[in-house]
């Protein structure tokens, strides 16, 4: 094992990542090369720090080491309950791979009363200022872990998130939303007269883009996408701009929103509501039959919504046949599908799970896999065709720009995802030293309904994170060798970057040293938002983790069906049509004695083998909240 020492101290600078287990693994530059950190290795260290380790000598076949320093603590917010004991306050961190109890720091006049905390009240902490000692301080009281919305509250704090803003953000929000003036007007194209709709969530707030789209004498089709110009109100460097480069995205959890911007800005006045003039940014795209767009353009413009529509309502109308202009829009959606489809787009069934929450109680009521029906399947298309037309206007241009791209899935990752389709009995070409899309996607398509699910998510842990990047390298996973994000700038930072860039390059605007300086900016915007993107992720899917927990937890006892979705040799996980994963340990199994086979990823026992991908009843046999697990039994 090659690694970069200290050669003067013996030493290793390393990355520390600990598991649930407590034990920890010191990662080393590319991180091809760890080394073991066992508990009394730790030294207060957690996960996340930035650590010199001392190599353990004779360690036999795995390097294992000792944390030496600390020398950067990486980790923020620590969120826990509290424990109090006479002398004494603790926090069980919700992260498992803190490993541990951590004491809090008191002052004198704390230490009688226990600082106002109670056992079983959530607080955010953080760490002393001395790594060594290991303490922390509390920051901030959340309230009892039993109050509804603490959970989710937590998870917010776990990962750094806020819902206020601060005082000068909001003063400034509140100065800057007005109506734009009449010269701010006349100087755009007015595309007002347009039959411009807007089709959305029927509970969001944020309304982005609308479309029109019309039919040409000559049997073409006149698209326009128009997306709100929020880059108007928000301008480089202000405090509005700092704040939303800080969070990068709006984040979604089912019974709030922590929005980029402001609700002044985010929810009114950039906000692309009916029948209220906005200021926008339009994509006007001639486009064939077969989906190629003959030509476009890109032009500030004041737009007026006639309709709002929800996914619901154009479903509905689509299925009725009742709208000529919806009935377009599906079928320019259907040809452009095909169109992705040719050039090697892959489209993966993995159910999001929709989290229907009770308006009184907050608690939930419901889980379902959320619907995908040809509604959503418009406004997907057209923002993936404007995105990708914007993209390569400006990458042929050369101008400094923040692209969306997806790189092609790494080697090792396909071939260990091709072992995992064996006990599912699918057919496929793909290739682990040259993947394509059209082989992954040839595959997905010849799967039945009950594995499709399970198939595409093991399929999408084989690819690459798409992330943001100042450089076009392409999409794989879309099949487009030019892509970006312009169509959100309400709720995404690259979006309002790329906008400021567009507006400048209309107006003439980029002088040779703005350009210089936006080299510079759009590698830190790309970088930041690839950041706050992965955190918002985490932290959706932990709520989404929770509420599937809480839902299950009044169904002890109940039988579902559903499908082996995971083998391992401690016990088999199945996936149920709602979404809910939980897990069959052996010891919930009919007795027997199992044997798991690895390279296979079968359980077999004398009575029955257990596959990836067999449909079976469980019981739900315990739920545990805090950790967001379910655990089934075998019905059989």
């Amino acid at each position: 094992m090659e690694v970069l020492r200290d050669t003067k101290r013996g030493l290793i600078e390393a990355t520390l990542q600990m598991t649930a287990r407590g034990i920890g693994f010191a990662i080393v530059g590319d991180g091809r090369d760890d080394i073991f950190i066992g508990r009394d290795g730790l030294n207060n260290a957690v996960d996340g720090d930035r650590v010199l380790v001392s190599m353990k000598p004779n360690s036999g076949r795995r390097a294992e080491g000792i944390v030496a320093q600390i020398l950067e603590r990486r980790v923020r917010n620590i969120v826990g309950t509290v424990i109090q004991s006479k002398t004494t306050l603790f926090i069980v961190p919700d992260d498992e791979r803190f490993g541990q109890s951590l004491e809090v720091r008191l002052t004198k006049n704390q230490r009688n009363s226990g600082g106002g905390w109670r056992s079983g009240d959530k607080v955010v902490a953080r760490f002393d200022e001395d790594f060594r000692s290991g303490r922390v301080r509390i920051i901030e009281g959340l309230g009892s872990m039993d109050k509804i919305g603490v959970d989710i509250l937590s998870i917010i704090r776990q990962h750094n998130l806020y819902e206020e803003f601060p005082s000068s953000v909001t003063a400034e929000a509140l100065k800057v939303a007005v109506m734009p003036t009449a010269a701010e007007i006349k100087r755009r194209m007015d595309l007002r007269g347009k039959n411009i709709i807007t089709i959305d969530p029927e509970d969001a707030k944020d309304l982005d883009d609308g479309i029109h789209l019309e039919c040409n004498a000559d049997g073409t089709y006149e698209l326009g996408v128009h997306i709100a110009d929020v880059s108007h109100y928000v301008v480089a460097d202000s405090e509005l701009d700092k704040e939303a480069f800080k969070r990068g995205t709006s984040v979604y959890f089912p019974d709030r929103v922590l929005p980029m911007l402001p609700r002044d800005l985010s929810n009114d006045i950039c906000s692309l509501h009916p029948n209220v003039d906005r200021l926008a940014l339009s994509v006007i795209m001639k486009i064939s039959k077969i989906g190629d767009v003959i030509e476009h353009k890109i032009v500030e413009s004041i737009i007026n919504v006639k309709r709002r529509y929800s996914y619901a309502d154009v479903q509905k109308i689509l299925d009725a046949k009742t709208d000529e202009t919806l009935k377009l829009a599906g079928e320019l959606a259907v040809a452009l599908e095909k169109k992705r489809r040719a050039r090697g787009e892959v489209v993966f069934d993995v159910p999001e799970p929709k989290i229907i929450l009770c308006e009184k109680t907050g608690k939930i009521k419901d889980v379902i896999a959320y619907p995908h029906f040809l509604s959503h399947r418009i406004i997907e298309s057209f923002m993936v065709l404007c995105n990708e037309v914007v993209a390569k206007q400006y990458c042929d241009l050369g101008a400094p720009f923040v692209y969306r791209i997806h790189e092609k899935p790494d080697p090792l990752k396909v071939a260990r995802f091709v072992e995992t389709l064996k006990p599912f009995v699918v057919d496929h070409k793909i290739n682990p030293e040259y993947p394509t899309g059209h082989a992954y996607s040839a595959m997905l398509e010849g799967l039945s309904k009950e594995i499709k699910p399970i198939v595409s998510s093991l399929a999408l842990r084989s690819m690459q994170k798409a992330k943001y990047l100042e450089t076009c390298i392409g999409h794989f996973g879309l099949g487009a060798p030019y892509y970006c994000h312009f169509t959100s700038p309400i709720r995404r930072y690259p979006d309002l970057v790329i906008h400021r860039i567009i507006k400048s390059m209309i107006n003439s605007k980029l002088s040779s040293h703005k350009i210089n300086e936006l080299k510079e900016f759009v590698v830190l915007a790309s970088d930041q938002s690839s950041k706050t993107e992965l955190a918002a992720t985490e932290a959706e899917r932990e709520v989404d983790n929770l509420k599937r927990a809480e839902f299950m937890s009044d169904k002890i006892g109940e039988r579902f069906s559903g499908t082996i979705s995971g083998i391992q040799d401690f016990g088999v996980f199945v996936y149920l049509p709602n979404t809910v994963e939980g897990l069959i340990k052996i010891d919930n199994m009919p007795q027997d004695k199992y044997n798991f086979n690895e390279k296979q990823l079968v359980l077999v026992g004398t009575r029955r083998t257990w596959r990836m991908g067999d449909k079976i009843d469980v019981i739900v046999a315990g739920v545990n909240i805090a950790r967001r697990q379910v655990e089934f039994k075998a019905a059989d």
